[in-house]
């Protein structure tokens, strides 16, 4: 059992990430503890009103960044809907992907390879 003495309501933490709590009632009071420590650990017991402790490998856990990584471990590892819809849209909770950027269309094969062979192209060899 958690002991939630020195816990903060979701909708405190909210707004210490400086974002509107998306939610009513008692599912913007559960209990959460921030405390600090190596790695990144979160320990709950079942119920979305029960207390949740958030373990955070930040020095402080009183810093806006801070609570927008609780809010991140709240919403994608405990899977807290209030956390969750809380945090959508904002543009420092969007994990970044590798990779090819997305294009507004989808590029048909030959299409493709026209733009490699014209890359290709314009590489000069060297002469000596």
């Amino acid at each position: 059992m958690l002991d939630a003495g020195d816990a903060i309501p979701l909708h405190t933490l909210c707004a210490r990430a400086g974002v509107t709590c998306q939610g009513l009632g008692a599912w913007t009071q559960r209990p959460v503890i921030l405390a600090s420590g190596d790695t990144l650990m979160i320990e709950a017991m079942p119920g979305y009103a029960s207390p949740i402790r958030i373990t955070l490998p930040l020095p402080t856990t009183e810093s806006q960044g801070a609570a927008r990584l609780a809010l991140g471990a709240l919403a994608y590892g405990a899977f807290d809907l209030v956390a969750r819809e809380s945090i959508r849209g904002t543009p420092w909770s969007r994990a970044s992907v590798p990779g090819r950027p997305k294009s507004p269309r989808r590029i048909k094969g030959a299409e493709r390879t026209r733009r490699w062979r014209e890359s290709k192209r314009s590489v000069t060899p060297i002469t000596d």
